[in-house]
């Protein structure tokens, strides 16, 4: 699809600063759900004279903290934002004001804002006279917020499921002799794993893949600042099977346990109640609504084919990330017989190839009809 770029702009130079700008959302030190991730540079005579980015509710918004850091420079200069500027009165009071009262001459953005309370900031910005570029780099800046985006601005938390299994769809190969740990997947296709769970607040697994694995469930794989946010994830242990001294290998977890049978929890774990439902399984909206009133809005879910499939068949899976190993295991664990596609429904995002693996991303919103519906004239 050709770009359509205003003639005072370059769309390879639109890109490339679009790109810092996304650089500082990925940078940023906390997760900043509820809120969605932004970066906003602003350009003068070629060079960055300001850089912003949001940390979370409640405090400034990226174009704010570009800003007030350019200070009168900003007048006749280029901001580029992740995000439309806002248009409503929040905690911050609406960006497209502060950028009418700084003078910027000129604003690129990239996907246009999912929030019907705090759209419209484009036709703001063009009303007053300022030079508005939409639809750069929308994808990879749709792919960043899009947590916030599918669950429409967390009505619910996010939910992402990570499955590594061989060709012949096995979770882990035969039980090694000694205990050791084994995986299917190679170390790059882990190292991608760590850095996407930088984005969540939490990681689960079920109480089998707790006791088999003794898995620490941490980032130590990702230690680039562009693999995301520094803060690590918490984690948890699922114990449907009343299983609440499975291990890990943290200095504190969470269990997740049905609320008629708190059982013995380890010293270093704390018990999370969970209604049962009536097949006698842990509840997963119950289970998500205890993350939530803890303020863990975003989930990972690793551990075991039982767990991913109780969560798949509730249809609270809003994205599924598969790595195929090429290999076939011939034994080990599988899915379940009883796995229900009732509420599974899912579109492809994308599929590419890590090390000998590959990876496939679905999700359940699809991705490509949103970025269409939240891209502002031709993408670029």
């Amino acid at each position: 699809m050709p770009a359509r770029v205003d003639t005072t702009g370059n769309l390879q130079t639109d890109l490339g600063f679009m790109a810092e700008a996304r650089d500082l959302a990925v940078r940023i030190p906390v997760r900043p759900w509820p809120n969605p991730p932004v970066g906003a540079v602003i350009v003068k005579d070629s060079e960055i004279i300001g850089r912003g980015m949001h940390h979370g509710a409640g405090s400034a918004h990226a174009e704010r903290v570009a800003l007030a850091e350019t200070g009168a420079a900003a007048r006749g200069a280029t901001l580029y934002c992740t995000l439309e500027p806002c248009n409503h009165h929040g905690r911050t009071g609406p960006c497209t004001e502060a950028i009418l009262e700084a003078g910027i001459g000129r604003v690129v953005y990239a996907v246009a804002d999912p929030n019907p309370q705090a759209s419209g900031g484009a036709a703001r910005l063009r009303e007053a006279g300022v030079e508005v570029v939409g639809g750069v780099l929308t994808e990879l800046c749709l792919d960043l917020i899009w947590p916030f985006v599918c669950t429409d601005q967390f009505a619910r938390p996010y939910v992402e499921l990570k499955t590594a299994t061989s060709l012949d769809g096995r979770f882990a190969g035969p039980a090694d002799p000694a205990g050791r740990p084994g995986y299917l997947t190679s170390e790059a296709s882990r190292r991608d794993v760590h850095a996407r769970r930088r984005w969540v607040d939490l990681v689960l697994v079920g109480s089998g893949t707790a006791r088999h694995d003794h898995p620490r469930l941490d980032v130590r794989l990702a230690d680039d600042p562009g693999d995301g946010p520094v803060a690590a994830p918490a984690a948890g242990v699922v114990a449907a099977d009343g299983g609440h001294d499975a291990p890990l290998n943290r200095d504190q977890w969470l269990v997740f346990h049905a609320d008629r049978n708190a059982g013995a929890l380890p010293a270093d774990a704390e018990g999370v109640p969970v209604a049962v439902d009536g097949r006698g399984r842990l509840d997963c909206a119950d289970l998500l609504q205890a993350c939530g009133a803890r303020g863990l809005q975003a989930v990972m879910l690793e551990g075991g084919p039982n767990l991913a499939s109780s969560f798949l068949a509730a249809g609270l899976v809003d994205r599924w990330v598969q790595y195929v190993a090429p290999a076939l295991v011939g034994g080990g664990p599988t899915w379940p017989a009883w796995i229900s596609n009732e509420k599974a429904s899912f579109s492809l995002t994308r599929a590419d190839r890590i090390g000998p693996d590959v990876r496939l991303i679905w999700d359940r919103r699809d991705f490509a009809a949103t970025l269409d519906l939240l891209t502002p004239g031709e993408a670029c």
